[in-house]
């Protein structure tokens, strides 16, 4: 997915959210935006569901809030 179809996370900043399935930019850490779970990805991978989201905090899982976005320090 082009990098201007990405969604904004709030308007008025640089903070951008990846959907499950689309690819990963660069390497880093990408935290679950519903739990917070953190997960490093390498780039050209693809985002997947949140196990932890997905799997014993199953009450987190919502269709369509399946979200990443990097973490910067």
């Amino acid at each position: 997915m082009p990098q201007e179809l990405k969604t904004r996370l709030w308007k008025n900043t640089e903070d951008v959210v990846y959907k499950v399935g689309d690819e990963v930019p660069e390497n880093g850490f990408y935290a679950c935006v519903p739990c917070g779970s953190k997960k490093y990805l390498k780039a050209g991978a693809h985002f997947g569901n949140c196990l932890q989201c997905f799997g014993k905090k199953r009450r987190l899982f919502r269709k369509g809030l399946e979200l990443w976005e990097r973490i910067r320090k």
